[in-house]
């Protein structure tokens, strides 16, 4: 029992540590920093397929902060080489992604975000 409640606060701590690399939000005022949808794609259909959302664009020092499986939708925030800046969530209207000042912003949710590899997300066309 004192050895769970040693570890609680570690795992409190690593569920509430923000991004290491944060997804930035630009734009005009009314605009939607976050303007392209996706669905995930080819990660496998088992129990233990899923696309890894990590914490920052890469892997290690990153850490794994989520997980998205086939078929999940996200809004693309941002583009860094292979990396994608996403936001995710059961409610992806409610995620306040519209630009509310017209300076560049970090997004601190209320929906779910990190970053995943690109080849991952089939972007839906306009």
């Amino acid at each position: 029992m004192l050895l769970l409640a040693l570890m609680l606060p570690s795992t409190v701590l690593a569920e509430t540590a923000a991004l290491n690399v944060p997804i930035l939000l630009r734009g005009s005022i009314g605009d939607d920093a976050c303007p392209e949808k996706g669905r995930v794609v080819e990660v496998g259909s088992e129990p233990e397929g899923f696309l890894p959302v990590q914490s920052g664009p890469g892997e290690a020092p990153f850490r794994e902060i989520g997980r998205l499986h086939d078929g999940d939708m996200v809004v693309v925030c941002e583009k860094l080489g292979p990396w994608l800046g996403v936001v995710y969530g059961a409610a992806l209207l409610g995620c306040r992604t519209t630009i509310l000042v017209p300076v560049e912003q970090t997004y601190t949710g209320p929906c779910d975000h990190g970053w995943v590899m690109a080849r991952n997300v089939n972007i839906d066309p306009k």
